[in-house]
C-alpha cells in the first residue's frame, strides 16, 4: 500500500467494463489506421499507445496513486488547509490548456484529415477527463455521479472522447485509397 492506494479496479460496474471495451475497440481501429492511413500513421501510433495506456488505467486507477501522492506532498508541505484553492486552480488550468491544446492540435491536424481532427478532438476529451477525475475532488465527484437515464455523466464523458477517436480511426480507414488490382491481393 503506497499512502492508503493500493492495485485495484477502479470501476468494477458494467459500464466500467464497457468503457475499458471501448478504449480496446478505439485501440483497435487506431492500429488499423496505423497500418492503411500512412501519412498519418505516427498520429495513429501515438492514438493506439494512448488508448491502451488509458484503458488499462481506467481498470487499475493509477490516477488514484497520483491523487494519494499529491495529498502526501501537500500534507508534509502545509498545503493540505489551502486544497480548495488549488484544486480550483487546476481544474481552471485543466480547462484552459485542454481548450488550448484541442484548439493548437486541431490547426495542427487540419492538413492531416478531418478523421485526423475528429481522433485529435476526442483524445483530448478523453485526457481532459482522466485528469480531471484524477484531482477527485468532492464537487467534481458530486457533479460526475449526476445520472441521465441510467448512466452517469462520468461515463457519458469519458465515452464521448473514445467515441470520437473510435469515429476518426474508422473515417481514416475507410477513406484511405488502397491499390486495386492483381498486386494489391498479393499482400
Amino acid at each position: 500500500m503506497i499512502y492508503g492506494w493500493s492495485p485495484q479496479i477502479g470501476d468494477p460496474t458494467i459500464w466500467g467494463w464497457l468503457t475499458v471495451l471501448n478504449y480496446l475497440a478505439a485501440l483497435c481501429w487506431a492500429i488499423w489506421a496505423t497500418r492503411v492511413d500512412w501519412r498519418n500513421a505516427n498520429f495513429w501510433l501515438f492514438v493506439s499507445l494512448s488508448m491502451l495506456a488509458l484503458g488499462i488505467n481506467k481498470q487499475l486507477d493509477l490516477q488514484g496513486l497520483v491523487v494519494a501522492i499529491g495529498r502526501e506532498v501537500a500534507f508534509q508541505n502545509d498545503w493540505y488547509g489551502d486544497r480548495r484553492m488549488y484544486q480550483k486552480w487546476f481544474i481552471e488550468l485543466i480547462a484552459a490548456s485542454s481548450l488550448a491544446l484541442t484548439a493548437a492540435l486541431v490547426y495542427w491536424s487540419r492538413k492531416s484529415g478531418k478523421p485526423v481532427i475528429v481522433a485529435t478532438i476526442g483524445i483530448v476529451l478523453t485526457a481532459a477527463f482522466v485528469v480531471a477525475r484524477a484531482a477527485s475532488f468532492h464537487h467534481m465527484d458530486a457533479m460526475l455521479s449526476l445520472t441521465f437515464v441510467a448512466l452517469k455523466l462520468n461515463h457519458i464523458l469519458e465515452n464521448t472522447g473514445i467515441g470520437l477517436v473510435v469515429v476518426g480511426a474508422i473515417w481514416a480507414v475507410k477513406s484511405t485509397k488502397r491499390p486495386k488490382g492483381p498486386r494489391a491481393r498479393r499482400r
